[in-house]
């Protein structure tokens, strides 16, 4: 239970010493700290200075959920969250997150994802001016300088969702020349999507910033070919390393697009590249076969929270 969760905006510099002191207990044997800086370049431009903007009341309590959120979800003492508002220099901190907890594995995970449910939720804005004297504002996530993704309108799916996989980690990547990991996938009836981060529990939650396959959708179509094609009945849909399982959905004309589903929204980024570990987990020939039409998979990043769950 953390016994100290709290959010604030500043117009000053942030006193970091004086948020460490309210993160100290004798019983954290890890504090967390995280600064969040103003660079002098964004997107190969020369930028010269920052200036933010708040809705004050809302950004607050957007805050403060997310911070208690991420606590809800892991055993930690005490979170402090701060960021600035008004002008800010090159060099300045514009955002502060610190995490106590009794191990370090909670309090690094709680600030890393506080950090990038910040970026994505909190609605605050940014004017950046570059050095060549023009400036351009961005809202959360770097979208509409007005909105933010509020308001957004996007595709709806209208497929079905029949099946999630998990895993803790990974069995193929960076496993060449050697035998593949045994961590196995469970299969839930609904997950939590976390924008920015990937599916919580899964191995690729937080993986970096900004990750391409936050998730991976597969088609249910794909598994019943492959089952027809090798002879293989009672395949698992588990053996592809694929999150989502969806029907009804044509996954090769989403590559590049946003979308909803479930009522969350999601950025389609490339085709999954399927690898000769297919011919090891499937049959001789898989790779080859699902190379083509999309079979591989789509992956995708999250751009709002929410919970999917399987149609009934």
């Amino acid at each position: 239970m953390s016994s100290f969760i709290r959010f604030s905006l500043v117009s000053e510099a942030i006193d970091i010493p004086a948020l460490v002191v309210a993160l100290d207990d004798p019983a954290a044997g890890a504090v967390v700290t995280f600064e969040g800086r103003v660079r002098n370049h964004n997107a190969g431009l020369a930028v010269s200075h920052l200036e933010y903007q708040a809705y004050p009341s809302l950004a607050l309590a957007t805050g403060q959920r997310i911070l208690a959120e991420e606590a809800a979800h892991h055993r930690v003492i005490g979170i402090q969250a701060v960021h600035r508002t008004g002008p800010l220099a090159i060099g300045e901190i514009a955002v502060w997150v610190g995490v106590a907890s009794a191990h370090r594995g909670p309090a690094f995970d709680v600030a890393r994802a506080i950090m990038e449910r910040l970026k994505f939720e909190l609605p605050i804005w940014k004017k950046e001016t570059y050095s060549d004297g023009h400036s351009e504002w961005v809202g959360p996530d770097n979208l509409s300088a007005e909105t933010g993704r509020a308001g957004e309108v996007l595709p709806q799916w209208q497929g079905e969702l029949l099946e999630i996989w998990l895993s803790s980690g990974n069995d193929f990547r960076g496993r060449h020349g050697g035998e593949r990991l045994d961590h196995g996938s469970h299969r839930v009836a609904e997950v939590e999507c976390v924008a920015g981060l990937g599916l919580r529990g899964d191995r690729y939650f937080g993986y970096k910033e900004n990750f391409k396959g936050q998730v991976t959708f597969f088609a249910a179509e794909t598994v019943v070919a492959v089952r027809e094609q090798f002879s293989l009945p009672e395949l698992s849909a588990s053996a592809f390393r694929r999150n989502l399982i969806v029907s009804g959905i044509d996954l090769a004309a989403w590559v590049g697009k946003r979308f909803r589903f479930q009522g969350i929204d999601f950025e389609a980024t490339e085709e999954c590249r399927p690898c000769y570990w297919m011919d090891a987990a499937v049959a001789p020939g898989a790779e080859e076969f699902l190379k083509t039409k999309c079979r591989g998979g789509l992956r995708a990043r999250i751009l709002s929270n929410g919970i999917l769950r399987l149609d009934a």
